[in-house]
């Protein structure tokens, strides 16, 4: 079979700048044939994982999805939602207080469920890291300005993925809410992070887990405001024969799939015009006859995550981290007993979980039948569409892409912000004209009459033709001596500059659509997101 061709462009997703408006792509009145075409696509699929075709993997796969996320969802909140496996969307973020524009995903997971009559899942992405533990906030100083503060739930920590990580300090997460809300007081009287937080005290009595703790708050919130979604870690989902089905259809194949995976990021560099190593990814690598895999491998033991590393030793591969983790499983990719193996293979101190392309890869190839990306994930995942092309050879399902701009009470674009840029404007060319136009001053400052005489003289006999030199050194010493009148003037005009710079920088603060979700009111975002939804 030919291996399809892979673009040579890929599409920009633009951030909506306006507040309280939205990105939604394709529109969302084409998700109900997104949905069915991606479905029937999927029905001539010719794959195969360890020996068992796409059809049955994604059955197989779909019913331990929807149980797993239903006994995990009920156990801390209801859901009154679709439950069939005929039609699932998916949606999924790391566990994190994230920016508006991110929820606005689990609103639209909500509602395009319940308008196409398919089971939404959100998938909490586990298996990233933890980062620091704050979140950094818009807060008023002593001195009246608009400053940026941190405002911890929990202790500094190694960076482990969030699956790994225990709360370290409860007192510190238990009084978040009440810290976070005293610092935002100046802005929002009423942040959401008061309704939130009882759910996550409550979700860290019952997991003791960041991110368990995190996801579980904002999914109670949800079902508090009346959205309809079951939600699973990723975790719980890498814990299943399917998913080590899957890995084996891709490690049984790596240097293809090292081959494809290379190329298509390669190619995605030079469309992007990007030059660094890391960036979107870095390649896979090779070492002495192992080839990297796309995947993380950790336990309680080691938590760090590590690149994980396979190579071909007879009628066995070896799988390891070379650091002291090694384990083997037959070389059969065509033996559903490999994927057994493989399955039984891993415990509490051996974890292998998905990279980014490869969570999304197996989401829409075989978990759901339509996945909600943020902007980033629609970028990045371009990417993975080039992969699928060049190793399955198929056309990949199509996905949409989502996220939404809530500014904070009195952070609108169009106001003091706007105003306060084409100021700066101003300044910047009057400081520049006390340089090369004082004359324009000669109304503001005492300037020196015989020299304003001079400068319109000047002006008024440019010579025609012949050497100028004469004339552009006598307007440049007049210029100088006129421009040195104004040594106070400009002074004052550098301090405006300064004291509008500092006030927009402020300003830039305040009006960050990146500030986290809880400490908007809850009712202007579900309001706000309810809007978007419904118009169109």
């Amino acid at each position: 079979m030919k291996t399809l061709e892979a673009p040579t462009a890929f599409q920009a997703y633009r951030v909506p700048r306006t507040d309280r408006s939205a990105l939604i792509d394709p529109p969302l009145d084409s998700a109900a044939q997104l949905l069915a075409d991606n479905a029937r696509a999927a029905a001539d699929w010719d794959i195969e994982f360890s020996g068992i075709a796409i059809a049955d993997l994604r059955r197989q796969a779909r019913a331990d999805l929807l149980r797993a996320a239903t006994h995990y969802t009920t156990r801390y909140r209801d859901y009154q939602g679709p439950t069939g496996t005929d039609a699932i969307l998916l949606a999924g973020h790391q566990p994190q207080l994230f920016h508006p524009g991110v929820w606005f995903k689990n609103f639209a997971l909500s509602h395009l469920a319940t308008k196409l009559h398919a089971t939404p899942i959100n998938l909490v992405v586990d298996n990233d890291l933890r980062g620091s533990g704050s979140v950094r906030v818009p807060t008023r100083s002593s001195d009246g300005s608009i400053q940026a503060t941190t405002v911890a739930y929990d202790d500094p920590g190694a960076s482990v993925p969030l699956e790994q990580h225990r709360i370290a300090n409860r007192n510190r997460f238990d009084s978040f809410d009440q810290r976070l809300a005293e610092a935002v007081q100046p802005w929002v009287s009423d942040p959401n992070v008061l309704e939130l937080w009882p759910h996550a005290r409550r979700a860290a009595d019952r997991c003791e887990n960041t991110g368990c703790a995190l996801a579980g708050a904002r999914h109670a919130l949800e079902g508090q405001v009346g959205l309809q979604t079951l939600e699973l870690p990723l975790s719980v989902v890498c814990r299943s024969r399917s998913f080590a089905a899957f890995l084996v259809g891709l490690i049984s194949e790596l240097p293809r799939l090292h081959e494809c995976y290379n190329a298509s990021v390669k190619q995605y560099r030079l469309a992007h015009g990007i030059r660094s190593s890391a960036h979107p990814v870095p390649l896979l690598g090779e070492r002495d006859g192992w080839l990297e895999a796309p995947l993380w491998i950790y336990g309680d033991n080691a938590p760090q995550r590590r690149p994980v590393w396979v190579r071909a030793n007879g009628d066995q591969l070896e799988i390891s981290d070379l650091d002291g983790v090694c384990f083997q499983i037959n070389n059969d990719p065509h033996d559903p007993q490999t994927a057994e193996q493989l399955f039984e293979a891993q415990s509490t101190n051996v974890k292998l979980r998905p990279r980014a392309l490869i969570t999304t890869m197996y989401s829409r190839l075989v978990l759901g039948d339509l996945f909600l990306h943020g902007i980033g994930g629609g970028k990045y995942d371009q990417l993975g569409d080039t992969i699928m092309r060049r190793f399955f050879e198929i056309e990949p399902p199509r996905f949409m892409v989502m996220s939404a701009t809530v500014l904070l009470p009195g952070a609108s674009h169009g106001g003091p912000l706007d105003v306060g840029e084409h100021h700066l404007r101003e300044l910047r060319e009057q400081i520049r004209s006390t340089r090369f136009n004082p004359q324009r001053f000669a109304g503001q400052a005492a300037l020196p009459e015989e020299l304003l005489r001079q400068h319109r003289e000047l002006l008024q006999n440019i010579p025609q033709r012949g050497d100028k030199q004469a004339w552009h050194q006598q307007l440049q010493v007049v210029n100088d001596r006129l421009s040195a009148n104004l040594d106070g003037t400009r002074e004052q005009l550098q301090r405006r500059l300064a004291e509008t710079q500092e006030r927009v920088k402020q300003q830039q603060l305040l009006a960050s659509r990146e500030h986290p979700f809880c400490i908007y009111p809850l009712e202007t975002l579900t309001a706000t997101y309810e809007t978007l939804l419904q118009v169109r």
